[in-house]
């Protein structure tokens, strides 16, 4: 793992375990601050961008009543004890059937207090 990644990942890790990171700026504060309990009221999910040969991207067709017959990306929430790395190669081995790894995050998306989404460029191992 090349150092770059090394400290996205012990980064991503810092703020799962509810360390936090220093921010030294940003461009607006809320309204209203309210506190919230990491991994007690925040659904931290994870999804892959997985390429083939051809360019195409991997999707999967959900089954969930919901959204059932709809195309997305493999993704899923993280259980208690995973580390980041073990929920996305363990959402796209249940829902795609591959082996995957993690090349580079992509994007982080936040719904305040309620869920954060981390979307990672995989590529299929093995």
């Amino acid at each position: 793992m090349d150092s770059t990644a090394q400290i996205l990942e012990e980064n991503l890790e810092t703020i799962l375990k509810g360390e936090g990171l220093e921010v030294r700026e940003f461009d607006s504060v809320p309204e209203q601050v309210k506190p919230v309990t990491l991994r007690k009221s925040v659904c931290y999910i994870v999804s892959g961008v997985i390429f083939n040969s051809k360019d195409e991207v991997l999707m999967v067709q959900e089954a969930k009543m919901e959204c059932y017959g709809r195309w997305y990306l493999p993704a899923g929430r993280m259980e208690e004890r995973e580390s980041i790395v073990e929920a996305l190669q363990r959402e796209v081995k249940e829902e795609a059937g591959i082996d995957c790894q993690p090349i580079t995050l992509l994007m982080v998306q936040e719904q305040g207090p309620k869920w954060v989404r981390f979307i990672f460029l995989a590529e299929e191992k093995g």
